[in-house]
């Protein structure tokens, strides 16, 4: 990334304060000569208020200058920091996708459940930014389960209850692993809580209802989806029949009635969805 320069003249602040100082003492010598040597024409009115109009119009063009300068410098650096924002998260997409690409069963598995909550959150009427919350949360929803042995992941068999213990804390790890990337505020929260349910029964606090996140419902139902639509070491992908079904079962209990209804649409609209 190229050093953008910031051009333009810049005078110190001890500098204006002088002036201003200047200013003061100039009008208070000629009010006090008026006073004590009324007869006496030290200085006319018309001089001295051409100085002083001389010297307030210098510093107010001065500051006019600072004011631009400032504006350039604040931009340059917002800039700055959405660069270096995009590829510290950019670096720990990579780290998240190239995990999954290990795995035959969860290879891609972001990249879809991203696509889905993007497709759920425009159909909802998402801002853009508001849409690259949920991209980004996305994306980054199973950087958690990074550290949780492959054999648990991996595992044929239902999960014994240890198993699953470890399994139930890779939300909260997440959020752990995102904590020095204070920007992510709204993300860390959704990915947090995609795995509550709507009826209270989920983890890792047990929130309910309106209690969870919008984008946490959102990527709960777009998880949910890929789960069943991909291969598993267990099993084949469901069929769609069985997977619209068993979307259907899961609203009111498991997941949001108004994100799955939203989706079931956008799945009539959007046969592209299926894609794995």
């Amino acid at each position: 990334m190229g050093e953008q320069k910031i051009q333009g003249s810049h005078i110190s602040n001890t500098f204006k304060l002088w002036l201003v100082a200047t200013i003061f003492s100039l009008t208070f010598f000629h009010i006090y000569a008026l006073s004590h040597y009324p007869e006496t024409d030290i200085v006319s009115n018309e001089i001295l208020l051409g100085v002083v109009l001389i010297l307030v119009g210098y510093l107010w063009v001065q500051e006019l200058r600072d004011r631009y300068r400032l504006q350039k410098i604040n931009t340059a650096l917002i800039k700055a920091q959405g660069q270096l924002q995009h590829a510290e998260i950019a670096t720990i997409s990579t780290l998240v996708l190239t995990e999954e690409a290990k795995d035959h069963y969860v290879r891609g598995h972001s990249k879809r459940v991203t696509r889905c909550a993007l497709e759920i959150a425009q159909e909802l009427g998402y801002s853009e930014e508001e849409c690259r919350i949920i991209e980004r949360a996305g994306i980054l929803h199973d950087i958690g389960k990074i550290g949780i042995s492959d054999v648990i992941l991996h595992k044929p068999d239902k999960l014994n209850e240890e198993e699953w213990a470890a399994i139930k804390k890779h939300p909260r790890r997440a959020t752990e692993i995102l904590e020095p990337l204070k920007f992510l505020t709204k993300e860390k929260e959704m990915i947090c809580h995609h795995h509550e349910r709507f009826d209270g029964k989920g983890y890792p606090d047990g929130l309910k209802n309106e209690e969870i996140p919008l984008g946490a419902r959102i990527l709960a139902v777009a998880d949910t989806f890929d789960a069943m639509n991909s291969e598993r070491p267990y099993r084949k992908p469901l069929p769609e029949e069985k997977t619209i079904s068993e979307l259907r079962d899961a609203s009111g209990s498991q997941l949001d009635p108004l994100i799955v209804k939203t989706f079931l649409g956008l799945l009539k609209k959007k046969p592209s969805l299926w894609e794995r």
